[in-house]
């Protein structure tokens, strides 16, 4: 029955369709047998008059051992089931891709392996923000760790639900598929969509159709969620798992590494709204989690320890890769540490120096 309401987004899906339908099944069975028993005592033993009298009747084992005997083989049925679907998750097959997932206040960060770059001197990872990428019907493998509280990374059309903790790496691995019910969607109805939430559009940009653009059977979009909550924006933690046939996916690994070449204030703000950035630090002036990116760079900074320093671009680096070395006076150590690269980070100051 889920089918009738998810797509079915990966390898995992028909499983956990066959299990929640032996489930209810069985529910239904017992819902069944529990009431039409219920019914027949109620007329076989009513009392019909005054000089009835209930009959006294001995326990009957053989009753007892029955309703014990079967409930345990069911409830064992389903476990080795579940068990099944367990291990699935976590049968790493050996052509699996891995991608790393980051989460943290309120973002996900995806990263990719290098060698998805044309460019091979490089050895940095390929980012994406948001929007996972992946390769239809190839296998993956998503390591997972979280840079601040717990988060939990969901996909419900792909079955899949994992923790994302900070002390420890979590994964889980599945092949993701196109489904078929996914249509493209013409201009006017993305616009329909958008109009569902008028002015969130800002908040939650990633919510966009990524799929508006392909036919049928080229691209998947299906959405991500945080199902641990993890502070004031939790609702706001969503995503897109964007799956693509292979030369499409090829291409999408294209436009991120030219991405991550460019350095610009235009990347710098795209990065400001989908890396976690917005969550804390306010660009109008406005006292949030963290200070204000408006007017920063340039300005003198005080610190907890008494000490001052001038905002330049090594110090807003320093903060980016390790805010623990110089606090903020009037901020507590709330910052986790950002894994951006330089051109990344060059962008965000680009971006900064306009703020002004």
């Amino acid at each position: 029955m889920l089918e009738w309401f998810l797509d079915n987004g990966s390898n995992h899906a028909p499983f956990v369709n066959f299990t929640m339908d032996l489930v209810n099944l069985i529910v239904v069975i017992a819902f069944v047998l529990t009431n039409a028993a219920l019914v027949y005592f109620i007329i076989r033993y009513r009392r019909r008059g005054p000089n009835d009298v209930t009959s006294r009747k001995a326990n009957s084992h053989t009753i007892e051992v029955i309703w014990t005997t079967i409930p345990s083989i069911v409830f064992l049925i389903l476990y080795i089931i579940g068990l099944q679907g367990f291990m699935s998750l976590r049968a790493v097959a050996p052509d699996s891709r891995e991608i790393n997932v980051w989460g943290k206040q309120w973002a996900w960060e995806f990263q990719y392996p290098a060698s998805l770059r044309e460019d091979q001197s490089k050895k940095s990872p390929l980012k994406s923000y948001n929007k996972l990428y992946l390769e239809a019907n190839k296998p993956v493998k998503l390591i997972m760790k979280s840079q601040d509280v717990i988060h939990s990374f969901a996909v419900p059309a792909f079955r899949v639900k994992e923790d994302v903790v900070g002390h420890m790496y979590t994964y889980v691995t599945f092949t993701p598929l196109i489904s078929p019910r996914q249509k493209a969607m013409t201009a006017e109805q993305r616009n329909q969509l958008s109009a569902l939430a008028p002015g969130q559009e800002e908040k939650i940009p990633q919510m966009a159709d990524e799929c508006v653009n392909y036919e049928p059977g080229q691209c998947a979009a299906y959405n991500v969620y945080c199902t641990e909550y993890c502070g004031n924006d939790h609702s706001y933690m969503l995503a897109k798992a964007i799956v693509l046939t292979p030369e499409l996916f090829k291409k999408k690994m294209g436009e991120l590494e030219e991405a991550s070449n460019n350095i610009t204030a235009e990347q710098g703000e795209q990065l400001y709204n989908s890396a976690g950035c917005k969550s804390c630090h306010s660009v109008d002036g406005s006292r949030q989690v963290g200070p204000s990116f408006k007017g920063l760079v340039g300005t003198e900074r005080a610190f907890e320890d008494g000490t001052t320093a001038i905002a330049d671009e090594n110090y807003i680096k320093e903060s980016i890769l390790y805010p623990e070395e110089k606090i903020r006076e009037g901020y507590g150590n709330l910052m986790p540490a950002q894994n951006l690269s330089d051109e990344q980070i060059e962008s965000l100051i680009l971006y900064m120096k306009t703020l002004k």
